[in-house]
């Protein structure tokens, strides 16, 4: 049973390209999240497999038309951390405009996964998460992404679309409290989040609860990742089934329904075990949260 939320759109479930990526895979890719009843795909925004830029897009064109009520997002990065060279952020921004446009007119995208450049703190090693990211940001970090998240926002209203910035380890936006404090600097509408609890259960830094992030971000969640995590005292860790670790994935699903203008999230595999099975466990279990969503309180 499809779970409807409070702006009354039915919430879709997407299937992340890392269930089954790889050179060639992406008929596969889709073929994996129509057997096991996704809404659609989230895929990457800039070719890593196929042959040429050109032909990774002629084949999503391709998929799309196969597959018409698939719904397509993408991940996608502008660096607003590595300097602040207006030339050259200015050309990659127009590159992004281009790519909106396509997957507007192609695709019928309504939203991008959106990252702003990674950011490490001096002498870190990557997992070291809480010396990375916003551990390691300074205020001209801040300043940058907002500044072009707000003319980024522009070309978002002109074309009805949105990006949802991922909280992901060492990115500026990996954790509740950066993420309000880039959005209100940014002052732009068609920006929000896009919420992933694994991600920053493994961060030291983290919040405490689920019911924190949903406080805090309150009315900014566009879009969501779900997967879930095995996590010890040491903040050691291992991805998992969505249906097992620590994160209540329920808890999350319930919330979810006062956000998600769109109304899309997707499901994401964190392990590197065996990732078809793991899209039939992870589907029958997001259909099962819904259908117990829509029959009893929570």
């Amino acid at each position: 049973m499809a779970l409807v939320l409070n702006n009354q759109k039915t919430l879709k479930t997407l299937l992340h390209v890392n269930y089954y990526e790889g050179l060639g895979r992406l008929p596969g890719l889709f073929k994996l999240a129509a057997l096991n009843g996704c809404d659609g795909v989230e895929l990457r925004g800039f070719n890593k497999f196929e042959e040429s830029e050109e032909k990774y897009l002629a084949i999503i064109e391709e998929l799309k038309q196969k597959y018409p009520q698939f719904e397509l997002t993408f991940g996608y990065p502008i660096d607003y951390m590595k300097d602040d060279d207006a030339d050259r952020i200015a050309a990659d921004e127009e590159k992004f405009y281009k790519r909106l446009q396509w997957a507007k007119e192609k695709c019928g995208s309504k939203l991008f996964n959106f990252f702003t450049g990674g950011l490490y703190g001096k002498n870190t090693q990557y997992r070291e998460y809480y010396r990375n990211g916003s551990a390691a940001a300074r205020e001209e970090h801040y300043e940058r992404a907002a500044a072009g998240l707000h003319r980024v926002n522009a070309e978002l209203t002109r074309l009805d679309m949105r990006i949802a910035l991922e909280t992901h380890n060492c990115y500026l936006h990996d954790l509740p409290y950066p993420c309000s404090k880039l959005l209100k600097m940014a002052d732009a509408d068609r920006v929000g989040v896009n919420y992933d609890h694994g991600n920053m259960f493994i961060n030291p830094n983290g919040p405490q609860t689920i019911n924190e992030v949903f406080d805090i971000l309150k009315g900014k969640i566009f879009y969501a990742h779900l997967k879930n995590m095995i996590r010890t005292y040491d903040y050691k860790y291992a991805g998992c089934l969505l249906e097992q670790g620590n994160i209540n994935t329920m808890r999350v699903v319930n919330l979810l329904r006062n956000e998600l203008p769109d109304g899309i999230m997707a499901i994401e595999f964190p392990s590197s075990g065996d990732s078809i099975i793991a899209a039939k466990r992870d589907m029958e279990y997001i259909r099962f949260i819904q259908d117990w969503l829509c029959n009893n309180q929570y």
